[in-house]
This record gives C-alpha cells, sequence and structure tokens, in this order.
C-alpha cells in the first residue's frame, strides 16, 4: 500500500466518523434546520443543489431524477388547475348568461292599445297599507252620467257610492295643518306590478292573457264577452241632489199643506195656529229656513252636519233626481223618489209631535 491510498483511507475513515457522529438524520438530538443562506434553495429537510457534492454521484443522479419527477407532478398539477380554472371560468360565464337571459322580464302587449308595451316589474312595497285611488262623488256622476250597458249590481252600487260619497262632509281640520301618518311602515318587500312603454304603471287589479294585458278583469271580461247575466240598459241621470236639495223640494209641498190646514182645520188651537205660522214663507211659497221642521235657522247653524242626528234618512253624498232614457223624456229616478217620500214622512212627524207638544202649553 502505498502512501496515497493510506491517506485516502485515512480520509475516508475520519469522514465516515464524522458523518456518523453529527450527519445522521435518524438522532432526534440534532434536527436538520432550514439552511440560513438566503441564496440557498434547501428545503426543510436538508435538499440542496450547493449539498449535491457531499453525497455520492449515484445518489446524486437519485436526487436529480426526483427533482425532476417532482417537478413534472408540479407542472402538470399547475396545468390541470388552470384547465379547471379555466372550465369554472366558463362555466361560470355560461351560467351568468342563462341566468342573464332567464331573468330578462316577460314582455307583453297591451290588448287595448298593441302600440303599448308592457314589462313584468317589482317596486318597494311597505308594510302599511297601499293607498288605492278612490273614485269621487264627480266620478260616480260621470259613470251615471252615461248610456252605457252594464250588470243591475254595478248600476246599483254606483248610485249607493255616489249617495254615501264624502261630497257633503264638513271634515274635521287638522290642528295647525299637521296630519299624523296612521302608519309607520317598518319594512319594505318587492311587490309586483306591470310598467308599460305609455309610463303607465298598474299595481292591482290588471289580468294577463297569453302575451296580452289586460289593465282591469272587466275590460278582460269585456273582451271575452263575458257579461252577468243580469245586463241593463243604464239611462243617463242627471239633476244631482243633496239631502238639503231634496228637502227644499220637500218644504214646498209642506207649505201647501200647512197652509191648507191652517185654514181648514177647525179643530186646531191657537197655540198650534200658531206653530204652524212660524212654519211658513208666505213670500216664497215654502217653509222657512233651509232646515225645518228639523230646527230652525235661528239657532245659528250654517251647515247641516246636524242633520245627520235629527234625520233617520241623512246621506252625505248625492242621488239623481231624474234619468233621460230612448225615448228623450226625463222622468224622476226611483231612488230620489224614495228618499222624498221618506223625508216628507219625517218632516210630518215632527210637524204633529211639535202640534201636539204646543197643544198640551
Amino acid at each position: 500500500m502505498n502512501i496515497r491510498k493510506f491517506w485516502r483511507l485515512s480520509c475516508l475513515t475520519v469522514a465516515s466518523f464524522f458523518w456518523a457522529s453529527c450527519g445522521s438524520d435518524s438522532n432526534p438530538q440534532f434536527p436538520v434546520m432550514q439552511s440560513t443562506n438566503p441564496d440557498s434553495s434547501a428545503d426543510a429537510f436538508g435538499d440542496s443543489s450547493s449539498s449535491d457534492a457531499a453525497f455520492p454521484e449515484e445518489s446524486s443522479s437519485s436526487l436529480t431524477e426526483e427533482n425532476t419527477s417532482s417537478s413534472d407532478v408540479g407542472a402538470t398539477s399547475s396545468s390541470d388547475a388552470a384547465m379547471s380554472s379555466s372550465n369554472a371560468e366558463s362555466s361560470s360565464s355560461a351560467d351568468v348568461t342563462e341566468s342573464s337571459s332567464s331573468s330578462e322580464p316577460v314582455k307583453y302587449v297591451m290588448a287595448r292599445d298593441p302600440s303599448v308595451t308592457c314589462v313584468e316589474s317589482t317596486y318597494k312595497q311597505s308594510n302599511c297599507p297601499e293607498r288605492s285611488y278612490s273614485p269621487t262623488c264627480d266620478d260616480y256622476k260621470r259613470y251615471l252620467g252615461k248610456d252605457s250597458s252594464l250588470s243591475q249590481k254595478i248600476l246599483t252600487e254606483w248610485e249607493e257610492k255616489l249617495q254615501s260619497c264624502s261630497g257633503n262632509i264638513e271634515e274635521m281640520a287638522p290642528v295647525y295643518g299637521i296630519v299624523s301618518p296612521s302608519c309607520y311602515p317598518t319594512m319594505y318587500y318587492d311587490a309586483p306590478m306591470i310598467e308599460c312603454s305609455d309610463t303607465r304603471t298598474y299595481k292591482s287589479g290588471y289580468k294577463i292573457d297569453g302575451n296580452l294585458f289586460y289593465t282591469s278583469e272587466q275590460e278582460y271580461n269585456e273582451a271575452h264577452g263575458i257579461f252577468p247575466e243580469d245586463l241593463v240598459k243604464s239611462c243617463k241621470q242627471e239633476d244631482f241632489a243633496l239631502f238639503t236639495d231634496i228637502l227644499a223640494d220637500v218644504q214646498k209641498a209642506l207649505y201647501e199643506r200647512v197652509v191648507k190646514n191652517i185654514e181648514e182645520n177647525t179643530a186646531l188651537a191657537e197655540a198650534q195656529k200658531d206653530y204652524l205660522k212660524t212654519l211658513i214663507d208666505t213670500e216664497n211659497k215654502t217653509l222657512k229656513g233651509k232646515f225645518t221642521p228639523y230646527f230652525s235657522d235661528e239657532n245659528g247653524y250654517s251647515y247641516s252636519r246636524e242633520l245627520a242626528i235629527a234625520s233617520r234618512n241623512w246621506f252625505t253624498g248625492f242621488i239623481a233626481k231624474t234619468k233621460t232614457c230612448a225615448d228623450g223624456t226625463p222622468e224622476i229616478t226611483k231612488r230620489y223618489q224614495d228618499m222624498y217620500d221618506a223625508i216628507l214622512a219625517e218632516c210630518l212627524e215632527i210637524i204633529e209631535k211639535n202640534l201636539k207638544a204646543a197643544n198640551a202649553k
């Protein structure tokens, strides 16, 4: 053995002892730490390109193959992830397109005017009761003032609504012009409505048939020939009268009766005749004051509110006095005649009661 081989074996022996004492990965007392060299690519297990020289050549080759394999796996995984991401984006894009297409509002054509298109929409509705439009006294006058074919039920309803409308009621004035709201909304929700190209919106009462939009159920029924069985011809109604208007007609009839009673009834006491004379207005041939015999104008009444208490026949709206049918001849309406007779009978009762009271004095 020559000197060169001796030193080589000696170096290998020393190296083997050195690595046995401090390079073993299995020794728990000396865990291998990550390299502190910022330029090193060592991982947590000490694998590093800078430490390849400390391993045999076959180990280095094996490590290289392992890194190459790992790199291939990473590249494949990255490629798969990219493809998956691309597929997800495509799927998401398709979903958005489909959702956008399906979320477009359905379009309708207004049945009475095909040039107007309408779409479904929503509006924010509070939990407070919605204020809908209520026909006024003038609206009902206009309805009844037309020649039309409609059901007796609707005709009667219009007449009753007109008779009870608020056109003749003296409303309570708000204090200092402030009106407190009756409802404070606590939440809102999306309520359905129809929005049309003529800028009008319909929130209730409409009807849809296929792609046709009808603004009301009545419009739909008329278009489909659906009519109530009790369809009647409505005559044009006019001369709408308040309670006090009917009372004025009653007072003229009462004037004639009172005068005849004074002149012909010999059984009347002087006190009773005196009472009857206080009722009549000889110059105008009617009773004195707007509210006689319910009460006298001398009491300072400026409005007929008190009649709501004094008369069981009181109504707040209007009653049509005349109607004109096909022959063109105006006639008294039944509703007016019935109310006239009721008020006349009530006034006669009041006069008779006051006559008895005058006789008892």
